[in-house]
C-alpha cells in the first residue's frame, strides 16, 4: 500500500476546511433569511453603524433569534458588533468582508438551500433502492463546486479570504450529509481499508458516484482503474467524519430557521409521539458519541481516584443526571470494575448506577444499555435538570441518598429549560457574556442568563454532597475571537446550533466565575480545556461544595 502519512500541517488543513463545512450548514440558511428580509439592504444604505432597534423596526423579527443571527455575522468577521447598556442596546457595522460576502453569498446560498430537506433524508437515498433515480440536483450542484461555484478570480486578499469562506460554506452544504451518510453506511469504514470498486459499495450508484466526485473535489478521495481510494486527507477527514454528525443533525431546524427568526417561533418542536421534530436525535447521538470518547479520558482520571480510596471513603454508587443511551454510565461502570480497587470486589460493595433523564425514549434505552451490560445493579428514573430536590426524593423512595453518589452529567447544564430569575432587577448585575439568548425567540439579555446560571448551579450546591459532582460542558467564544480563528475552531456552528434551539453557551471564564458564586469549587487537578487554549469550547470540572 502507498505511504499515507499525514502531516500535522495537513491535517490543520483538513480541520480547517472541515470547520468551513460546518459553518456553512449554519451561515447558509441564516444569511438567505436575513437576505430575504432585506436586512442586508438596510446595512448596505447606512453610512454608519446599524442599530438592532432600527433592524427590528424594519423586520418585525423575533429579537432573540435576530440576535442570535447577527452574532453569528460577527463570528463570521462580516459584521463588528458593540454593545451598551449593559448588553441591552446592540449596534452593528458592516466590515468589508462583510459587505462583499452579502452582497456575493445570498444567490449562492439560494441555489444551495433546497438541497437540504432532501440532505436530512441523505442516507436513504444513498443506501435506499440501489436502482432508483439519483437525486435530480445532486449532480449540477456538484458540478458547480467543481468550477468554484462561479466566484471569479480575487482582486484582493481580503476578496480571496472571503471567497474562500463562501466556497467552504457552499460546499459544506453538501459535504457535511454526505460524510454522515458514508460514515453511518459503513462505506468510509470499507474504504479506510483500502480501494474499492464502486460496483462492491452497497447503495445507489448515482448518488454513491456524486458524493465521490464531491470528495474527489475536496482532494480527499481518488480514482484510478475503476476504483475508488481515500487519500490520505481523504482517511484523516475519515476518521473525524463524526464532527459533522451533530451540525447536520439539526438540519430540520435550519430549514425553518427564516420561520423562528421572522415568524411564529413557537413551531412544533416534538410530535405527539414525543419524537423531536427540529433535529434528528440519532444523528446527534452518533455525532456527539465520537467527541465525547476524547473527554473520557480526562474523566477516567477523576474515576480511578475516586475509587482506588479507601472503601469507606467511597460512593455508593454512580448518578447521570441527562444519561441519555446510558452509554457514559455504562463507561463509567467498565473502568470502575476493570481498574479500580473497587472493581475488585464488587460482589461485597456493588457500584449502583443510576440513570436520570427527562425523556422516557431515553430512559427506555439506558435500561437496554444496562443490561446489555450485565450491571447487576441499576435504576433509572425520571430526571430534571433544573429540580436536583426532586432527585434527591426519588432517590430516597428507591432506598439512597443522594449524599452517597458521586454525580456526573455530560453536556447537559446548557441545555436547561430557562426558569426567568425570579425577583432578579434587571442590569443589576454586569454582563460579562457575549452570547445571543433566546426562548422561544424572546430575548434573554446576557445579565439575566448570567443570573439564572448561578442560580441553576445554586440549586445544585446543597445536594452534590460527599463525592461532588463531574461536569462535562460546552461553550462559546467572544464572537472577535472565533472570527480572528475561523479555521481553529467550530464556533460558529456552535453558536448556531445551540442559540437557534434555546440552549445556553457561555464562555469558560465566566461559568467558572458563576459555579464560585453559586458556592461551588473546582478541584484544579482535574480542570481541563478542550483544545488547551483561549479557544477551548469544552470544560471538564470536578465540582464541590464550599465549606464554610
Amino acid at each position: 500500500m502507498a505511504d499515507v502519512s499525514i502531516s500535522e500541517a495537513q491535517k490543520s488543513g483538513v480541520r480547517a476546511g472541515v470547520f468551513n463545512h460546518l459553518s456553512g450548514i449554519v451561515i447558509a440558511p441564516t444569511v438567505r433569511a436575513l437576505a430575504d428580509r432585506k436586512v442586508f439592504e438596510l446595512f448596505h444604505s447606512a453610512s454608519d453603524e446599524v442599530t438592532l432597534d432600527e433592524i427590528m423596526d424594519h423586520t418585525r423579527a423575533n429579537r432573540g433569534y435576530l440576535r442570535v443571527a447577527l452574532r453569528l455575522l460577527a463570528s463570521c468577521g462580516w459584521i463588528k458588533r458593540t454593545a451598551s447598556d449593559n448588553g441591552r442596546k446592540m449596534t452593528y457595522l458592516l466590515t468589508r468582508e462583510g459587505a462583499i460576502a452579502t452582497s456575493l453569498a445570498p444567490p449562492l446560498y439560494a441555489e444551495v438551500l433546497p438541497f437540504t430537506p432532501k440532505a436530512v433524508f441523505l442516507e436513504d437515498f444513498v443506501f435506499g433502492d440501489p436502482n432508483a433515480q439519483g437525486l435530480p440536483s445532486f449532480p449540477d450542484l456538484v458540478s458547480r463546486s467543481a468550477n468554484r461555484w462561479g466566484l471569479a478570480l480575487p482582486g484582493d486578499e481580503v476578496e480571496a479570504k472571503v471567497f474562500e469562506q463562501i466556497r467552504g460554506h457552499l460546499d459544506g452544504v453538501l459535504i457535511g450529509p454526505s460524510m454522515v451518510a458514508l460514515s453511518r453506511g459503513g462505506i468510509l469504514a470499507t474504504l479506510a481499508r483500502g480501494p474499492a470498486s464502486p460496483d462492491a459499495l452497497n447503495g445507489n450508484r448515482e448518488n454513491l458516484e456524486c458524493i465521490f466526485d464531491l470528495l474527489g473535489i475536496q482532494g480527499w478521495l481518488s480514482r484510478e482503474n475503476n476504483r475508488v481510494a481515500l487519500t490520505p486527507c481523504g482517511r484523516y477527514a475519515a476518521q473525524i467524519s463524526a464532527s459533522y454528525g451533530v451540525t447536520v443533525s439539526y438540519l430540520p431546524m435550519f430549514n425553518v430557521v427564516s420561520t423562528l427568526i421572522f415568524g411564529n417561533p413557537r413551531i412544533p418542536r416534538i410530535d405527539e409521539n414525543g419524537i423531536e421534530l427540529l433535529v434528528d436525535r440519532g444523528m446527534n447521538v452518533w455525532g456527539s458519541g465520537g467527541a465525547h470518547k476524547t473527554y473520557f479520558t480526562k474523566v477516567d482520571e477523576i474515576i480511578l481516584e475516586i475509587f482506588n480510596r479507601p472503601l469507606d471513603a467511597q460512593p455508593k454508587g454512580i448518578c447521570d443526571m441527562g444519561c441519555g443511551d446510558g452509554s457514559f454510565l455504562e463507561h463509567l461502570y467498565q473502568v470502575v470494575k476493570n481498574q479500580t480497587a473497587r472493581g475488585q470486589v464488587l460482589a461485597q460493595q456493588p457500584l449502583i448506577m443510576v440513570g436520570a433523564d427527562f425523556n422516557k425514549v431515553a430512559r427506555r434505552v439506558t435500561k437496554l444499555t444496562m443490561r446489555k451490560a450485565e450491571i447487576p445493579q441499576y435504576h433509572v428514573i425520571y430526571g430534571d435538570i433544573n429540580r436536583p430536590a426532586l432527585l434527591a426524593g426519588d432517590l430516597e423512595a428507591i432506598g439512597l441518598d443522594i449524599h452517597d453518589l458521586l454525580h456526573v452529567r455530560s453536556f447537559l447544564d446548557h441545555n436547561r429549560p430557562y426558569i426567568p430569575p425570579a425577583g432578579y432587577v434587571k442590569g443589576s448585575r454586569a454582563a460579562r457574556c457575549s452570547g445571543a439568548f433566546a426562548y422561544l425567540g424572546q430575548e434573554i439579555l446576557p445579565d439575566e442568563l448570567e443570573e439564572n446560571l448561578v442560580r441553576h448551579l445554586r440549586r445544585w450546591a446543597p445536594y452534590v454532597g460527599r463525592f461532588g459532582l463531574i461536569v462535562l460542558e460546552l461553550h462559546t467564544l467572544p464572537p472577535e475571537l472565533t472570527a480572528a480563528n475561523l479555521q481553529k475552531t467550530p464556533a460558529v456552528a456552535y453558536d448556531g446550533t445551540h442559540g437557534f434551539s434555546d440552549q445556553y453557551l457561555v464562555e469558560i471564564p465566566i461559568f467558572l466565575d458563576c459555579v464560585r458564586e453559586a458556592g461551588l469549587h473546582t478541584d484544579s487537578r482535574y480542570q481541563c480545556e478542550f483544545p488547551p487554549s483561549e479557544l477551548g469550547t469544552v470544560s471538564i470540572n470536578f465540582l464541590a461544595a464550599r465549606s464554610g
